[in-house]
């Protein structure tokens, strides 16, 4: 299944959904009835993190955008703000993707990391602009951290499970496009 084709691309295109409503529905599952100490790491970002810098066709813009609208209305979050900024995000690290295929994995994590504190951060602070109740800063300081610290795991699993991998140079999409 490692071949480039059309049917791999929507293959991965719905694992990425089925991914992110499974951890959606592991984030709203009644667990604990006693409030968290801890926040939980943003899994779904670190998804579209890590397949938009290893595969960027296999998440279109409008795929990242109704899959975090969603999360943002099952989460209780403002509608589409927190799908806007990591859109936006996801945006400029698949114009980066190129540039970021040779380099080693500790480039690519640090992309990643502060792509992901730029969201959760602007997140934040837009809530802060607009007046409305968020969590605390140390909150929002728990859930950067772990979220880069799972961001390894996400891309091992990714590889593991789906054979997600840079592409290597002159490699051709299923859409006949030079990776």
């Amino acid at each position: 299944m490692t071949e480039n084709t059309v049917s791999r691309l929507w293959f991965m295109r719905t694992m990425f959904i089925l991914l992110s409503i499974g951890v959606i529905f592991l984030h709203l599952l009644p667990l604990s009835t006693l409030p968290g100490t801890l926040a939980a790491p943003d899994i779904i970002l670190a998804l579209a993190f890590c397949w938009a810098l290893r595969r960027p066709e296999f998440v279109p813009a409008l795929l990242i955008g109704l899959v975090m609208l969603f999360a943002d209305l099952m989460m209780s979050r403002p509608p589409g703000l927190f799908a806007a900024i990591a859109l936006v995000a996801v945006e400029m690290l698949k114009a980066r993707a190129s540039q970021l295929r040779n380099t080693p994995f500790s480039v690519e994590w640090i992309t990643a990391s502060m792509a992901i504190a730029a969201v959760i951060i602007g997140y934040r602070l837009i809530l802060m602009l607009l007046l409305v109740e968020s969590f605390a800063l140390s909150t929002a300081l728990v859930q950067i951290l772990f979220t880069i610290l799972i961001y390894p795991v996400v891309i091992g699993v990714s590889w593991v499970f789906f054979g997600l991998r840079k592409p290597t140079l002159g490699e051709i999409n299923a859409l006949g496009q030079r990776l």
